[in-house]
């Protein structure tokens, strides 16, 4: 095969133009729907601030937001389970679904009079199914994507799903504290009366999930072919056996953090409970690790596919800093942090609004590599600017961070670009897990400001505490730089996918 022949057999995805208009559009529709329930999908604040409100302590307010990270390993094993390229639309319609109907459910128990146990670990469970579904959708539509469009062309979809997505999720927000109460620029907002606040707010999201779920059928996928086989049970015993390890870890750790009594604890040369799962909490990770490593080895053996890999953890470490720079704030803007907080966020996705536009243009006069190479840029900055400024003009960072936090759309698009059509769900499935092995490091930044306080360091006129902030940031920004310096020298600009055995 002649190399412009090779280039038009990679190239076209078979569909006419107006079928990959129709595709990008609804990929952007789907995306929007995904932003504008943002503060129920993305779990973590809001799933805490209602576990805080049934009278959880401060570990299990952030065992929803820790299950939904630890169920992100299910969407490979969806790509197990249903290979089938003629099943995508189905698939896409499933998980849009499965989520209305827990945000449903969720909203018809708080609205019941039952315990606040249950009411708590039904809070707990939508924090896991939210990871079990959403991230598998988001894969799926990287397959729709990958197979419904042009690589040329996909820079219209993320230049509308990620510029007006984020637009969205300011609507969102914005509501959410209509509903919950809350100061945003100089706004006060009463709020609603406890528990219709919350109900009303996880309620809202059913619909939004519904329309997704129907909007999903609409896309326009070209039958292969011949459909993968599912592959026998014994191909995907480590991911099974890593997610059950995986399972094990956060409720031997969550058991290890548990109050015990004291009449119950170690004697001398023996071991306390609280240390037997602890131990057992670090095995079962590690152990998850190396399962999980097992089960995409394939991906690991194709040399793109691991430098890009690489990058985009490293990158990803700046996801893990914005608890610090708000903590900073108290430093920076001489108030409490939590008074920041919805401004932060307001900015955090205004500037994603531009950023994403724009970001998309580019991409449309460029190739991949740029695309992870300038949000990177981007969330270096952001670094550099919390290092650097103090008073009104530090709030800037938290938009030049949202703004850079669209490298989880331009890393993915990189695979997608030097991924085999046959291997798209498998390499999707594979990308939304890549958060786990960068989360540790908001422990180390954590650990950075809590080491140079308790030391007493100063060092250029701040403070232990100023300084301990500002080194977790240079740290951030080094790993963000590690992973540009790599993409740039290693990383070629057009990656193409390997030629299958």
């Amino acid at each position: 095969m002649s190399e412009q022949a090779a280039e038009t057999s990679y190239a076209g995805c078979g569909l006419s133009w107006p079928e990959q208009r129709r595709n990008l559009i609804l990929f952007a529709l789907c995306t929007g729907t995904q932003y504008l329930a943002a503060p129920v999908l993305y779990v973590g604040i809001t799933q805490a601030s209602l576990c805080d409100r049934l009278g959880a302590d401060a570990r299990t307010s952030n065992l929803p937001g820790t299950l939904f990270f630890a169920m992100t390993a299910m969407p490979a094993l969806y790509a197990w389970l249903s290979p089938g390229v003629a099943a995508l639309r189905r698939n896409l319609g499933l998980l849009y679904g499965t989520s209305a109907i827990m945000l449903g459910i969720l909203a018809i128990t708080l609205s019941l009079s039952v315990s606040d146990s249950i009411k708590l670990g039904m809070v707990i469970l939508q924090g896991g199914v939210s990871g079990a579904v959403m991230p598998a959708a988001i894969g799926l539509l990287w397959e729709v994507m990958g197979r419904g469009s042009d690589e040329s062309r996909r820079g219209l979809a993320l230049g509308l799903a990620f510029g007006a997505g984020p637009l969205l999720a300011v609507l969102g927000s914005l509501g959410q504290t209509a509903l919950l109460g809350g100061d945003l620029f100089g706004w006060h907002f009463d709020g609603l009366a406890y528990p219709r606040n919350f109900i009303i707010l996880f309620a809202a999201g059913v619909p939004v999930m519904g329309l997704a779920a129907v909007v999903s059928q609409l896309f326009v996928i070209q039958p292969v072919a011949h459909e993968q086989p599912r592959e026998p049970l014994s191909a995907v015993r480590g991911l099974l056996v890593g997610i059950l390890l995986m399972l094990v870890s956060i409720a031997s750790m969550h058991a290890a953090d548990s109050p015990v009594d004291p009449s119950h604890g170690a004697t001398a040369g023996s071991f306390s409970s609280e240390q037997v799962f602890r131990v057992l909490g670090i095995l079962s990770a590690v152990g998850a690790v190396v399962a999980f490593v097992a089960h995409f080895r394939s991906v690991f053996q194709h040399r793109i596919l691991l430098l890009a890999t690489v990058v985009t953890i490293l990158v990803y470490a700046g996801n893990v800093i914005p608890s610090n720079m708000n903590l900073y704030s108290r430093e920076a803007l001489g108030d409490l942090p939590e008074k920041y907080a919805g401004v932060q966020n307001m900015l955090r996705f205004g500037f994603k609004v531009v950023a994403g536009a724009m970001l998309g243009w580019l991409l449309t006069r460029t190739n991949p590599r740029v695309g992870i190479l300038a949000t990177a840029s981007i969330f270096l900055l952001a670094q550099i600017w919390a290092m650097c400024v103090t008073g009104p003009w530090y709030l800037v960072a938290f938009g030049i961070h949202g703004a850079g936090e669209l490298v989880g759309v331009y890393a993915p698009n990189y695979i997608v670009s030097a991924s085999r059509r046959d291997q798209l769900r498998r390499n999707m499935a594979f990308v939304t897990m890549l958060m786990v092995p960068a989360a540790p490091a908001g422990y180390l930044f954590g650990a950075i400001v809590d080491a140079v306080k308790s030391s007493g360091w100063t060092a250029l006129g701040m403070n232990s505490t100023s300084l301990g902030f500002r080194l977790s940031f240079l740290v951030c920004g080094l790993f963000i730089l590690t992973g540009i310096v790599l993409a740039f020298l290693l990383l070629p600009a057009k990656p193409r996918p390997e030629e299958p055995a």
